[in-house]
C-alpha cells in the first residue's frame, strides 16, 4: 500500500485497523504519527460535538409558550442560544483541524480538477519516490495500462524510475515517474475523462491534462519543464485495447 493510499484510508476511518494498515504503520513512521493525530482527532470533535442539553429544556419551551409574547422571546433566546451553541463547536472543531497538517491529503475529483489532484499526489509522495530507480521496461508499463484498456505502441521513450497503480481522488490510476530534462516527470493515467487539453501551474510546478478517448492523461514536471511536448510524444504511442 502506497502512503497516499494509506492516508485516503485512514482520513476516511480513523479506526480502521487491518493487516494492511497495520503493516503500513509497522514500516513507516510517518504513517503510524499520521494514523494516530487523526484518530485523535476524530476523538476530540466528538467530544465537541457531544452537548449535554438541559433536562428540563422541553418543560421550559412548553412552559413559555402559554402567551404569544412569551413565546416569541422563547423562539428568540432558543434559536440565539442554538446559534451560538452552532458558533462554539464551530469554532472548537476549526481549531482542532488547524493542528493537522492537510498539505499531503489528497483531493477528491468532485472538489478539485484533475490538475488538483494531481499535484497534491505528486507533492505527497515526493519524498517516498525520490531515491527509487525500479528501471521499468515497457512491456511493465503495458502490464499497469491493461486496466485502463491502452497500451504503449512502441518502447518508452524516457527513463522510467517508478511504476504502480494509485488512488487518484476517488478513482484510481496508472502512476509513473519518469526522466526529464528539468528533473523527474510524473504521468497518472486515468478513466476520469477530460473534454479539452488544460496546461497548468501549481505549488512551482508545470502540467498538462490530455484526453486519450474516455481517459486522461495528466504529466507534472518541474518549473520550465515542457510537458505539453513530453504528452504529445507519449499521447503518439497510447493505443485503445479491444476488451
Amino acid at each position: 500500500m502506497d502512503e497516499l493510499e494509506f492516508r485516503r484510508r485512514i482520513m476516511s476511518d480513523p479506526k480502521e485497523r487491518d493487516s494492511d494498515i497495520l503493516d503500513a504503520m509497522r514500516t513507516n513512521e510517518s504513517n503510524s504519527k499520521f494514523a494516530e493525530d487523526i484518530l485523535d482527532l476524530d476523538s476530540r470533535i466528538a467530544k465537541a460535538m457531544n452537548v449535554d442539553v438541559p433536562e428540563d429544556l422541553a418543560d421550559r419551551i412548553l412552559f413559555n409558550q402559554s402567551s404569544r409574547n412569551q413565546n416569541n422571546v422563547v423562539k428568540a433566546n432558543f434559536v440565539k442560544r442554538s446559534m451560538a451553541m452552532a458558533a462554539s463547536v464551530a469554532f472548537v472543531v476549526g481549531l482542532l483541524v488547524g493542528q493537522i497538517n492537510w498539505g499531503n491529503v489528497v483531493v477528491t475529483p468532485a472538489q478539485a480538477s484533475l490538475a488538483d489532484t494531481a499535484i497534491e499526489h505528486v507533492m505527497a509522495e515526493k519524498p517516498f519516490i525520490a531515491n527509487l530507480d525500479e528501471q521499468v521496461n515497457t512491456s511493465q508499463i503495458n502490464a499497469k495500462m491493461a486496466p485502463f484498456t491502452h497500451q504503449l505502441s512502441e518502447q518508452f521513450p524516457y527513463h522510467v524510475y517508478y511504476l504502480n497503480h494509485c488512488g487518484f481522488g476517488d478513482a484510481n490510476a496508472l502512476h509513473m515517474v519518469f526522466e526529464g530534462e528539468k528533473g523527474k516527470v510524473t504521468l497518472f493515467m486515468t478513466n476520469i475523462a477530460s473534454s479539452h487539453v488544460e496546461d497548468f501551474q501549481k505549488q512551482g510546478m508545470d502540467g498538462v491534462v490530455e484526453p486519450v478517448g474516455n481517459a486522461s492523461i495528466v504529466i507534472v514536471g518541474e518549473k520550465g519543464e515542457n510537458v505539453a511536448n513530453i504528452a504529445n510524444s507519449i499521447k503518439k504511442l497510447i493505443q485503445p485495447v479491444s476488451i
